[in-house]
């Protein structure tokens, strides 16, 4: 027997077109008890291929968006402009959802309103290796802390109000891979709520080889570093002690790797070093030229979405 949520809820599901990935993650969501009143995939692939997948699921509350834009941070924020309800469950095309996770997710936003809450994130049993995983089981609160890396965006309750009101996922390149950081860094000092709650659950089955890691551990090395440049170049002084962090992690890790022998593509950390001064280097020309970009439009018109954040 179906029961009923705690409230009606949309599920935002960003996708690159990869469909086995994509099928599966949808059956997940479909077989949750309760359901969701609406599942929308906004897709990024250029192709029909999810248009004929969701035709060939039938499943009347599953709609496609398009996003001409590349990367998370596009695709949440066309979402944000999609979806009917306030109340947004999101996961990526890569993982699926525990049966329970709906309803979880309905029942935490009803109990905390405008908080973001995210959960865990969990390795298949035969993985040897997936990033981007989460397994604590004690429930934290975090609101008050000033700090980044918290949010889990593939398992992410959230208020599509509040979001916007935050102003949304900066969509600038260099944030390609660090748009979760960043959103999850403003809504903290901020002052909102955000909340980790380890029975909300999804998988992530990670798709990548190890020269594909090694390449995701670079790209979130850089994106990290292009993360600090931006609010650096805005002022903020509070990321340092992360940046300073990050650092001697990332050394403690090529120190640890050559020590252990462990395979590069399994420490993220072991790209850290380098990369992240890369980002850095390169997020300061780029909030510099945005900064002009935002002087220009300020004085001969309204600055664009992405020159506002």
């Amino acid at each position: 027997m179906t029961t009923t949520a705690a409230q009606p809820v949309s599920v935002l599901i960003p996708t690159i077109g990869r469909i086995p990935l994509l099928e599966r993650c949808l059956e997940s969501v479909l077989a949750c008890d309760p359901p969701p009143d609406e599942i929308v995939v906004v897709d990024q692939s250029g192709a029909a291929d999810v248009v004929d997948l969701l035709r060939r699921l039938g499943v009347t509350r599953l709609r496609r968006v398009a996003c001409d834009g590349r990367g998370t941070a596009a695709a949440m924020n066309v979402g944000l402009g999609a979806v009917r309800h306030d109340t947004m469950l999101v996961t990526h095309d890569d993982c699926t959802v525990d049966r329970a996770w709906v309803g979880v997710g309905a029942r935490l936003a009803a109990a905390a309103p405008g908080a973001l809450i995210t959960g865990r994130v969990l390795a298949p049993r035969d993985a040897e290796y997936v990033p981007s995983t989460k397994d604590d089981p004690v429930a934290r609160e975090h609101t008050g802390e000033v700090t980044t890396g918290l949010l889990y965006p593939a398992n992410m309750v959230a208020s599509r109000v509040a979001l916007v009101e935050l102003g949304g996922f900066d969509e600038r390149p260099g944030l390609l891979v660090a748009e979760d950081n960043d959103l999850c860094y403003r809504w903290l000092i901020a002052g909102r709520r955000l909340r980790y709650e380890p029975e909300l659950v999804v998988w992530h089955h990670d798709w990548r080889t190890p020269d594909q890691l090694v390449r995701t551990h670079v790209a979130y090395a850089r994106g990290q570093g292009a993360f600090y440049a931006k609010h650096l170049c805005a002022g903020d002084r509070q990321v340092l002690d992360m940046l300073r962090w990050d650092l001697r992690q990332g050394l403690r890790a090529m120190v640890r790797g050559r020590l252990s022998r462990t395979p590069r593509w399994q420490d993220p950390y072991r790209e850290m070093v380098v990369w992240l001064l890369v980002g850095l280097v390169c997020g300061r020309s780029e909030s510099r030229r945005l900064a002009r970009a935002q002087s220009v439009a300020g004085r001969g018109g309204y600055p664009s979405r992405r020159s506002r954040r």
